[in-house]
């Protein structure tokens, strides 16, 4: 047991996230939580995250064990042409969206050699490209994955947020009156929470520092 009265162990922590539903005409509509912006018009995204200032207080350090995203439903829109991307995110620190829609499209996912974050700084993350499935007359605007790999570090943290992102970008462009659906999801995160020796934790929130500034 930690000096404070947080409790020490196995944890699962779960975050949820709203469906989508929006039509396009300059940008892609604002729905919910989901956000959209003219700079990027072909992109939304939603932010949240895992309160862990209990933890932060009583001096104690999750260590992630596994993440896994749960997204029962359909991805659908109106233009089956237009590639889906979608990005699934766990971070130590706030992302700059303008910084993460630059890279990729350069190619380049939150962590990857030329984005704006470093590998530690993303904990758990999984990118999916999505596409119409125009060979089935009936489901044309019915999106499923053609390729996805998962990626970043699993380091342990001490901060006191740990940010969860969907991303979706409709990559070669949207025209006005096309729809989108996203499914609601969840981001479920298994850890374990401990208390480190002090000369790991000083290193651990040092580093976490230099990661925010």
């Amino acid at each position: 047991m930690s000096r404070s009265g947080a409790l020490e162990g196995e944890r699962t922590l779960s975050q949820m996230f709203p469906e989508y539903f929006g039509n396009f005409t300059t940008q892609w509509a604002s729905y919910k939580t989901w956000q959209s912006s003219t700079t990027y018009p072909n992109v939304i995204w939603n932010e949240t995250y895992f309160d862990l200032s209990g933890y932060e207080l009583d001096d104690l350090t999750l260590f992630p064990l596994g993440a896994s995203l749960q997204d029962p439903g359909l991805y659908e829109a109106s233009n089956a042409d237009v590639p889906m991307q979608v990005l699934d995110i766990i971070s130590q620190d706030r992302l700059g969206m303008g910084g993460l829609f630059g890279d990729m499209v350069l190619n380049n996912a939150p962590g990857m050699m030329e984005s704006d974050e470093d590998w530690v700084q993303i904990v758990w993350g999984q990118y999916r490209t999505m596409l119409g499935q125009a060979t089935y007359q009936s489901n044309a605007t019915i999106f499923l994955p053609a390729n996805g790999s998962l990626f970043g570090s699993g380091s342990p943290t001490t901060v006191a947020k740990l940010w969860c992102y969907r991303v979706i970008i409709r990559e070669g462009g949207s025209t006005e009156g096309d729809d989108m659906k996203i499914p609601a999801a969840r981001i479920v995160l298994s850890s374990i929470i401990a208390k480190e020796d002090d000369k790991e934790f000083m290193m651990r929130q040092k580093r976490s520092y230099e990661l925010d500034t």
